[in-house]
């Protein structure tokens, strides 16, 4: 699904880091519900266009970047080493919501008011778009809100 508000290079960017696998990485995983990579479609307020939103994408011990609707990146954010250890928390702690979640196969993009969040493990993605209604939607955008808070800090 093309979305026209989005460039091709933003959803081809949110798409390769979700097709990305623990063997691309060179990475054994402890369990099938670990946690490696962590995408969220969030929504931005603003009246500028190509600003209305951002996805923020974790790749366990490697990458922590954000992608523009534009198509721009801001990469080597997991080099500050309080993003880091912000990301690693979200990733280690992030399967404790897994239940309240859907394995899904499609992740194509979509406009919401809600962040919408992908996890995915050794089963396969798991999806929530992020309402806040409940602990554990309360819990995942805690530890998101704290990558964040790390990000702009290092800024």
């Amino acid at each position: 699904m093309i979305n026209k508000n989005v460039s091709e290079k933003y959803l081809k960017y949110r798409q390769q880091v979700l097709n990305y696998t623990n063997t691309d990485m060179n990475l054994q995983l402890q369990s099938n519900e670990q946690v490696y990579i962590a995408v969220f479609d969030i929504p931005l307020r603003s009246n500028i266009t190509e600003f209305q939103t951002q996805t923020l994408a974790l790749v366990f011990g490697l990458n922590a970047h954000i992608y523009h609707e534009s198509g721009s990146v801001m990469i080597d954010l997991e080099k500050n080493a309080k993003v880091m250890k912000a990301m690693q928390s979200l990733l280690i702690s992030s399967h404790q919501v897994l239940s309240k979640m859907k394995l899904v196969d499609n992740t194509d993009y979509y406009e919401s008011k809600n962040v919408r969040a992908y996890l995915k493990t050794g089963k396969g993605i798991y999806f929530k778009e992020l309402i806040g209604d409940c602990k554990e939607d309360k819990f995942l955008l805690m530890l998101l809100n704290n990558v964040l808070k790390e990000i702009e800090g290092a800024m």
